[in-house]
């Protein structure tokens, strides 16, 4: 039986109801070759060891919906493949945005460690907006603006027209501007008030 070769449905059952002796039976034979795996493709033992984390938080907190007659490794391969995607993209998108920053901005030097904090402030703000945005319209907007292809070049590649490809994007840098004006907004607000 597939299921053998990874954990017993008996195990997954016991999940299901919300059995912790169960849950820590999967997290010990599993936990290591979560965090090896995440640990190849991000060479952070950080992020691995967090990633990992939130691969089982997950797991709990989705343990009714998890079916004991499935591949539960296969599962839990996808979860953390997910996660690891996400990050990805974050890491991207934030190693893009500073290369679009040093180029306006050559001299560091010119930076205070004030400006800096802000710099980084507003980039995990718009690195959280973009992950809030729905998966379909991420991964346009990451194409276009990570990859820098072209609408027709992903009308292509997603097998969606370019005016599909055209709206979404339009509609990421709505969502973008709309939330940093309240964020800039409030900026504004607190050095008017306590500056």
């Amino acid at each position: 039986m597939e299921i053998s070769r990874n954990i017993d449905s008996r195990t997954l059952h016991r999940l299901n109801t919300g059995d912790a002796g169960a849950f820590e039976d999967i997290f010990r034979k599993y936990n290591g070759k979560i965090y090896h795996f995440v640990l190849s493709t991000l060479y952070d033992k950080s992020l691995a060891e967090d990633i990992t984390q939130n691969v089982f938080i997950s797991v709990w907190e989705h343990r009714q919906d998890i079916a004991p007659e499935k591949n539960f490794q296969a599962y839990l391969f996808t979860i953390a493949k997910n996660m690891v995607y996400r990050e990805t993209e974050k890491m991207i998108l934030a190693f893009r945005y500073q290369d679009h920053v040093n180029k306006l901005l050559p001299d560091e030097n010119d930076f205070s460690t004030e400006e800096a904090i802000h710099a980084n402030s507003l980039e995990e703000m718009i690195l959280r907006l973009i992950d809030k945005l729905p998966e379909a319209r991420r991964r346009i907007f990451l194409l276009h603006f990570t990859e820098d292809l072209s609408n027709k070049e992903i009308a292509k590649r997603l097998s969606l027209s370019e005016k599909n490809i055209e709206t979404q994007v339009r509609r990421s840098l709505d969502y973008l501007r709309k939330h940093l004006k309240k964020y800039i907004a409030l900026m504004a607000l607190f050095y008017q008030n306590f500056y």
